[in-house]
């Protein structure tokens, strides 16, 4: 008996789900699995914009936000701050605060 969930049995049947696959596994939608184009552009500038992103991501995400038809201007403040490694709001790290 496994310790955390159950095993599945091998059974005859197939079972199928309301996705449509393709060869690669991948889901290629459906009525409700729609990608929002403005969601995604946003998504790729938010990529131009990290600083955590590589050079060959940034200029993939550029090149897809071109054939989008959508502007992947970064403003220069950005680069800056990319550049020096400053984030715009500062993190809060682990501090052990005890109440008592």
């Amino acid at each position: 008996m496994p310790l955390f969930g159950r095993r599945r049995r091998a059974t005859a049947t197939t079972h199928h789900t309301h996705h449509t696959t393709t060869t690669t596994g991948r889901r290629t939608g459906g009525m409700f699995h729609r990608k929002d184009p403005n969601r995604r552009a946003a998504g790729l500038r938010a990529a131009l914009a990290n600083p955590h992103t590589t050079h060959d991501g940034r200029k993939r995400a550029e090149a897809e936000l071109h054939s989008m038809g959508q502007s992947a201007h970064v403003p220069l403040s950005t680069k800056i701050k990319r550049t020096l490694g400053i984030r715009s709001s500062p993190r809060n790290h682990n501090r052990a605060t005890y109440r008592y």
